[in-house]
């Protein structure tokens, strides 16, 4: 990505609402980009490349640096476009909802890459921008009352539940061991906040603010979400390559609900060697910004 690009998207999602300054808001804009659009982008490229390994035209440094940059131009535009619509009186937009936006643009560009190899064109933006927009008015039993702080910070918390299951929804929906999907959802979800909730209250240093606490939790959860997941997934490939007179047995004893304590014996381990390791993990000195006390 170029660094006209990057500076692009700094002056686009930081303009109009307050923010540091010198050094630290240059550092946040970087790592903002970094975050919300750079990785998500690069995690898609890599998928295609992957599913594509058998080309024998693989992509040089220069062509894939070259889809990078178009794959920022699409994201900026859709964000652009939403942004507009969604803020037909031109006002100012906190930080953290103008990047919510840029994130769910930048997520819809990837997924479109992913699914096509194409990128959103401009013109293409504005039609799903207007859409978007469209489907909001359907909705306005959920809008923001008159006077109600933007972004309410329970609602964001939730927001950030629903982006932390989705590896769990993906699971349950390609496999759920004989199970309702429905159910066995409920049940993951409820099993997977309950342990969020348990390791953050084992790291939360003492004095953290409810805002830092959220995130702290949030943070877990998505960890908890994604190891949760990878160890669904490898109960489903154990029953996979099981030998099938044997797999049939199996399901037999079990009515064709295999058991899952396969899965969350696997996932506990899992999210107590993480819990331990962070315990043990110091924070690296260039990450001290409060204690660096930049300008």
């Amino acid at each position: 990505m170029s660094e006209s690009a990057a500076q692009k998207i700094g002056a686009q999602t930081t303009s109009t609402a307050a923010q540091p300054s010198g050094n630290r808001m240059k550092l946040h804009a970087r790592v903002a980009v970094l975050k919300h659009v750079v990785t998500p982008l690069l995690q898609a490229m890599a998928e295609v490349k992957n599913a594509n390994k058998e080309n024998p035209q693989t992509p040089t440094p220069e062509e894939e640096a070259q889809t990078l940059g178009t794959l920022v131009e699409g994201a900026m535009a859709l964000s652009k476009a939403t942004t507009e619509n969604f803020n037909e009186s031109g006002g100012a937009i906190e930080d953290s909802v103008r990047w919510m936006i840029v994130h769910a643009a930048t997520q819809t560009v990837a997924a479109r890459y992913r699914a096509t190899g194409a990128v959103i064109a401009a013109e293409e933006a504005v039609n799903i921008a207007k859409t978007t927009f469209e489907i909001k008015e359907k909705f306005q039993s959920q809008a923001v009352a008159q006077g109600e702080s933007v972004p309410n910070t329970l609602g964001v918390f939730r927001a950030r539940m629903l982006e932390a299951l989705v590896p769990v929804v993906n699971a349950v929906a390609q496999y759920s061991f004989g199970r309702a999907e429905h159910l066995l959802l409920a049940q993951v979800a409820e099993r997977l906040l309950k342990t969020a909730d348990h390791v953050t209250r084992s790291l939360a240093p003492a004095g953290c603010t409810p805002k830092d606490w959220r995130l702290l939790c949030w943070s877990v959860l998505l960890a908890a979400g994604y190891l949760y997941s990878d160890c669904h997934f490898a109960e489903a490939d154990r029953l996979l390559y099981m030998d099938k007179e044997e797999r049939d047995v199996y399901f037999k004893e079990h009515d064709n609900m295999p058991p899952l304590h396969f899965v969350w014996q696997s996932f506990d381990q899992r999210m107590a060697m993480l819990a331990t390791l962070i315990t043990y993990l110091d924070v690296p000195e260039s990450a001290r910004l409060d204690e660096q006390q930049m300008e």
